[in-house]
């Protein structure tokens, strides 16, 4: 890699600094909801009723005031809801301020989680709310710096457009009318601001010294990672399900690869 100029460095700190308001300043609380109680000792089956009626999957529970656990809607039968209700686990429980990339990483282990505001149970959240529009907008983000880096790894690597090696003919000339198209338009642009995403994963794991670098550790499963990242892309750009077709353990592994792989262009100075 050549020696990284000023402008360079100044837009890998840019870079860290946009990353920085995706995972430190948009936290949980964008997501959750307020968690209804209802007391220690109610019917069961009253209860159930009423959380059937607001399509509540779990309700607080409260002694004196006090929230000490939950119910879950599906195990209520005959009873009070202290034959059924469930104490938190530590793991279930999260601070109001935790952010919201590290609240994906705790669902790998949990399907709902409670949010504590002071030391009062307040919120839930759980695999639904995964689905509303701070979840997208974060990983929209990550997945578009990602791009970015590899953007300014391409101009950085293959100096004089000789990346194009790298392309098939029909790929080329893709991008070569895209950057006549806005050219046109009076854009101030290069060719390697029309590489799509495919573009920029063919080059990088055609290259072997490069994927190396950037720690993918054989061409198949940079292949595999690229594929399921486009795809998350898509349906957050055409308001899909954001989990993969599999399972949102998949999904969630698919984030920590993108972070992964952040991380290692951020080293590429």
């Amino acid at each position: 890699m050549k020696v990284i100029t000023a402008q360079q460095r100044d837009k890998v700190s840019s870079y860290k600094s946009l990353r920085s308001l995706y995972e430190q300043n948009i936290t949980v609380n964008s997501i959750s909801e307020t968690l209804d109680t209802c007391n220690l000792n109610g019917d069961a089956k009253n209860i159930k009723n009423m959380m059937m009626i607001k399509d509540y999957d779990v309700l607080g529970v409260e002694d004196n005031g006090i929230v000490v656990g939950y119910v879950v809607r599906n195990e209520l039968k005959e009873g009070n809801c202290k034959e059924y209700y469930r104490s938190f686990s530590p793991t279930e429980l999260v601070s109001e301020s935790t952010s919201l990339l590290h609240t994906l990483y705790i669902f790998k282990e949990n399907e709902k989680i409670f949010i504590l505001e002071g030391n009062r149970v307040t919120k839930v959240v759980t695999l639904a709310d995964l689905q509303k529009p701070p979840i997208r907008m974060l990983l929209f983000g990550l997945i578009s710096l990602l791009e970015m880096h590899l953007y300014r790894i391409i101009n950085d690597y293959f100096p004089n457009e000789t990346w194009k090696k790298h392309l098939s003919p029909k790929r080329t000339k893709l991008a070569e009318d895209l950057y006549s198209h806005r050219k046109s338009k009076n854009e101030a642009i290069q060719l390697s601001d029309c590489l799509q995403i495919c573009d920029k994963r063919d080059i990088v794991l055609n290259e072997s010294p490069l994927r190396e670098l950037l720690g993918i550790e054989t061409k198949s499963k940079g292949n595999r990672f690229f594929k399921n990242l486009e795809e998350l892309r898509n349906n957050l750009a055409h308001s899909q399900n954001i989990h993969t077709e599999n399972s949102w353990n998949e999904m969630f592994s698919l984030i920590e690869q993108t972070e992964k792989l952040l991380e290692e262009c951020e080293k590429l100075k």
